[in-house]
């Protein structure tokens, strides 16, 4: 894949939104009560969906 102007914006954005989620759910996650979780914790209890690994997982 080439990496043109567009699809780096376009990458940024994406991303950027991604954190823009991440940071409004653990906002009503601690404004419910939640408990603050250590690092490891948050490291491997991740909410993304798992991904393959592009080519190598075929």
């Amino acid at each position: 894949m080439e990496w043109t102007p567009e699809a780096i914006k376009a990458e940024m954005d994406y991303r950027q939104e991604a954190l823009r989620e991440d940071a409004r759910r653990a906002r009503e996650y601690y404004r419910n009560g939640g408990k603050q979780r250590s690092w490891w914790h948050r490291m491997t209890h991740r909410h993304e969906p798992e991904v393959p690994a592009g080519p190598q997982a075929a």
